[in-house]
């Protein structure tokens, strides 16, 4: 064979070589993009189940959650447990101000680590680490509360906390702080 056709050969084998190699490195990143992108969804997943377990007690659910009425009993009583726990103070307003925006300026999904005030952060933060326990027996303490004023009270219509609004589970704490405490509960 030639120089020139041993040449020839040479560079035919490097480019189909290279080639190769490129086609290679292109399915690695298109494999690494795509990896990429499933742990960024399973932490936006994790992010938002954490964030509505803590807002609404709805564990499981990994989707952007409105602010919802239904649930201000379970956040007020949650909103009470962290003041007294942290000396810190988050109002529902607060939560629903961060709750009634879905995305970010960028589009991306608003989950609880984006909140620019840090309010929102420590309060899921403080949630994360609190035991639920705690929490799950303070709220039953209330609903304990709730039954007895109504047995002692004829014609209460609460039977649940979920009956309750945020003021009157403030007024329920209060009776739990200080058993001695003037509950009255309008209706």
């Amino acid at each position: 064979m030639s120089k020139k056709g041993v040449i020839g050969l040479s560079v035919v084998l490097v480019l189909i070589i290279l080639a190769f190699t490129g086609y290679r490195i292109h399915d690695y990143l298109k494999e690494k993009r795509a990896e990429d992108e499933y742990y960024k969804a399973a932490e936006i997943v994790a992010a938002y189940e954490l964030q509505n377990g803590a807002f609404f007690d709805l564990y499981g659910y990994p989707y952007h959650m409105p602010y919802d009425k239904k649930y201000e009993y379970k956040l007020q009583a949650h909103i009470i447990f962290y003041t007294r726990a942290t000396r810190k103070i988050i109002k529902l307003s607060d939560i629903e101000a961060f709750l009634s925006i879905q995305a970010n300026p960028d589009g991306t999904p608003r989950i609880w680590k984006d909140d620019e005030t840090g309010i929102i952060i420590d309060f899921v933060n403080w949630y994360k680490a609190s035991n639920s326990r705690d929490l799950e027996f303070y709220k039953s303490d209330l609903q304990g509360l709730l039954t007895i004023y109504c047995v002692s009270h004829p014609g209460c219509p609460y039977t649940t906390l979920a009956a309750l609004n945020p003021e009157q589970i403030i007024e329920l704490d209060k009776k739990y702080l200080d058993p001695d405490y003037d509950l009255v509960l309008e209706w």
